[in-house]
């Protein structure tokens, strides 16, 4: 049985990736786990492991390549398998591929999965002729052209867009892509806020208590989890004109890093004890500063946190990151005056600002999402 070794999806708005790096040649013996191959996007560097144990028979892309996620880059198996003849490509969300011609068709007895997996479709990218001539001068490899058209047809646009990326730095591409990916949301997501402000007396005495090794980022990562636990419909993405839910929480965290902003993500956050998901918190950002993300860092995130940090920003308003349906901003923990009985107390308190995708979440529920955070968050019992 033959394995397919295939670039991740990074995040839901990577649309290329460069093989940077291949630790492994043909015929090589490999296990689980081994990291075969690294690839590099606007920020940071991907280990990508080897899906099984095998040899690896037949490396599809050379090193130094650009490919969109979900190419399939090389073929695992026993020295036994016979290896199928496919298309790299087949898996991505790059257009459609034009259909085979009569002499590449499936033979009729060809079993549906053997048809569906391995069979090499024409390379013959859809184009405009126009795009199909600059590509020509150029010497532009269609297949790895994004194409921003519904109908998947590459235009002479495309290509020189296409032109005008391959001629930038690693900065400059890293800051195209942000300002991409920012305009993106930004205009087709109908955005709208709401803020609360929390006293977090209990979590700062929380924190400071036995010596605990966690951050009040690490408590606001398990208030927000149990506030989602009852409220899912926060927890998913906007999907063919519609929402979609995700029983698993997987929270994605805002990291600043010298190449920019990364979100890495955290494992399902269910039942966990803040020291627990700090262990975790700690290993991730620490991936993500270092420029290079691996395992379950790497899995789609369904709802994201951005915490300014210290200092003296009393709140903000952060863009959701697509296609997610929520992200909560939560500003510096400061001094403000809080009414405690009849009384007024100076008490630690932070502003938790939720953005929400109008089109799959209305006011009144964003209104019982924040009330119930504040009653997590508000909590004695840390």
């Amino acid at each position: 049985m033959v394995i397919e070794i295939v670039i991740p999806v990074v995040d839901q708005t990577t649309e290329s990736v460069r093989l940077a790096t291949w630790n492994v040649q043909e015929g090589d013996t490999i296990k689980r786990g081994d990291i075969v191959c690294e690839i590099e996007t606007e920020k940071a560097t991907v280990e990508v492991e080897a899906p099984a144990d095998g040899i690896v028979r037949k490396i599809l892309v050379e090193q130094g390549t650009t490919i969109p996620p979900r190419t399939v880059v090389a073929i695992v198996g026993a020295a036994e398998d016979s290896i199928p003849d496919i298309d790299p490509f087949y898996r991505t969300l790059r257009p459609r591929l034009e259909p085979a011609p009569a002499d590449l068709a499936v033979d009729s007895k060809s079993s549906p999965t053997d048809a569906s997996i391995h069979t090499a479709p024409s390379r013959k990218w859809p184009a405009s002729p126009r795009a199909r001539k600059l590509a020509e001068e150029k010497g532009v490899d269609l297949s790895l052209v994004t194409c921003a058209r519904s109908d998947g047809r590459i235009v002479e646009e495309d290509i020189m867009d296409f032109l005008a990326s391959a001629g930038m730095t690693n900065g400059q591409r890293a800051s195209q892509a942000k300002a991409d990916r920012v305009s993106r949301s930004w205009t087709t997501i109908p955005h709208f806020y709401m803020t609360t402000t929390a006293d977090l007396t209990y979590i700062v005495a929380a924190k400071k208590s036995g010596g605990r090794s966690v951050t009040l980022t690490d408590f606001f990562i398990v208030a927000i989890g149990r506030t989602l636990e009852n409220h899912m419909q926060f927890n998913g993405f906007w999907q063919n004109d519609k929402s979609v839910n995700i029983s698993e929480l997987r929270i994605g965290l805002v990291v600043q890093t010298e190449r920019g902003l990364v979100v890495p993500t955290l494992q399902e956050t269910r039942g966990r004890a803040v020291e627990e998901i700090a262990v975790e918190r700690e290993d991730i950002v620490r991936q993500a500063v270092n420029g290079v993300l691996r395992g379950d860092s790497l899995l789609p995130s369904t709802f994201t946190i951005s915490n300014v940090g210290a200092g003296h920003i009393d709140n903000f308003t952060a863009i959701i990151n697509p296609p997610q349906l929520a992200i909560v901003s939560i500003g510096s923990v400061l001094p403000r005056p809080v009414v405690v009985g009849s009384l007024l107390e100076v008490r630690p308190t932070a502003s938790f600002t939720l953005g929400v995708d109008h089109r799959a979440l209305d006011g009144r529920q964003s209104a019982l999402f924040l009330h119930d955070l504040k009653r997590h968050l508000e909590t004695d019992t840390w």
